[in-house]
């Protein structure tokens, strides 16, 4: 069952848990690195030991007189606003996994070399977060109260088993940020004015503007928000907004408002291995839900392989009585 509306539901036991750990627990979750636009890319080995703590670590021994705590002079962590320390005090997210690929082979066809050419196949080369808890440089999320009221009976509608409908559910676009996130490939098709993100789950199409003024604006808001792109050095930036509908950031239901944007810096890097990967660096802007911007990077490997999506159908399991007539899904407050 590959429907990602039943990750909302996942709260719900037996069969849409089952689904749950079908499409994403297939390997062990890990730490995800910190980037930072300015220095290294992403995508680093992992540092540090892996046999195990040095003998005699795990037990702190202070000198006679000496109390706990940091040293003298030593500026004390972050202070958590009071929206934030409600985030905190959630329910942890389920983990996310990342479905095994085999590496490519030595003389797999690789992507262009033209950091202005993002065309191909692409797939998340991360385990899945169920819910952004902290942005790319591990501070907690900037939540105003209407953001983490949002967030929470969002979070607690799960953990009843009785999770919201949204947009995912209901087989409509779920929004850039979720939709790239999921742990299905996607396709680039790029032209001088546009370029065109074409994912195999949903069917879903983000459309992104090189050149808006000759593209007339469209009728109605869309569920995918406008974007429009330029090109700053071998960076395409992307802003995002007018959306026809708030949206989920992610599983769990970390919001975005029809008034928020995304601002997206993607990037083709290169960092001396053999296979080049894909860089997204989001900016969430929402004075709604957010009391300043926050950023979350992800990655996205090189997948030539899976050009040819396999096929994937919504809406016969939405609702579908031989499955689940309606996951379980109650509506959402608007307040």
């Amino acid at each position: 069952m590959r429907n990602h509306a039943l990750f909302t539901a996942c709260a719900n036991g037996g069969l849409l848990a089952g689904a749950m750990a079908l499409a994403l627990i297939a390997g062990a979750a890990s730490a995800q690195g910190l980037p930072d636009p300015a220095g290294p890319p992403l995508g680093g080995p992992p540092s540090g030991p892996t046999s195990g703590p040095p003998p005699g670590a795990g037990q702190l021994r202070l000198p006679p007189g000496a109390a706990g705590g940091p040293p003298p002079g030593v500026p004390p962590g972050p202070v958590l606003t009071p929206a934030q320390k409600i985030a905190a005090s959630l329910p942890p997210p389920g983990p996310g996994g990342l479905p095994p690929r085999p590496p490519l082979p030595a003389d797999a066809p690789m992507p262009p070399s033209d950091p202005h050419d993002l065309q191909g196949t692409w797939i998340h080369s991360q385990p899945l977060e169920f819910r952004a808890q902290k942005d790319m440089y591990g501070m907690a999320v900037p939540f105003t109260m209407e953001g983490v009221k949002v967030l929470s009976r969002r979070v607690q509608s799960l953990k009843d088993g009785k999770p919201f409908i949204n947009a995912s559910a209901t087989c409509r676009p779920p929004g850039p940020q979720w939709q790239r996130d999921l742990n299905f490939p996607f396709q680039i098709v790029q032209a001088k004015d546009h370029l065109e993100f074409i994912f195999e789950e949903y069917h879903g199409r983000w459309n992104v503007l090189l050149e808006p003024a000759n593209v007339a604006a469209a009728d109605a808001k869309l569920y995918m928000g406008r974007s429009v792109g330029h090109w700053d050095g071998s960076t395409l930036v992307v802003e995002t907004k007018d959306f026809r509908q708030a949206i989920w950031l992610d599983v769990d239901g970390t919001p975005l408002s029809a008034n928020g944007k995304l601002i997206q810096r993607i990037r083709k890097v290169n960092d001396g291995g053999h296979v080049p990967y894909l860089e997204i660096i989001t900016t969430i802007v929402d004075p709604t839900y957010y009391t300043k911007p926050w950023s979350i990077a992800r990655t996205f490997g090189w997948e030539p392989y899976q050009a040819v999506f396999a096929e994937y159908n919504c809406e016969e399991q939405v609702g579908d009585p031989s499955v689940s007539a309606d996951a379980g899904l109650v509506p959402e407050p608007q307040d």
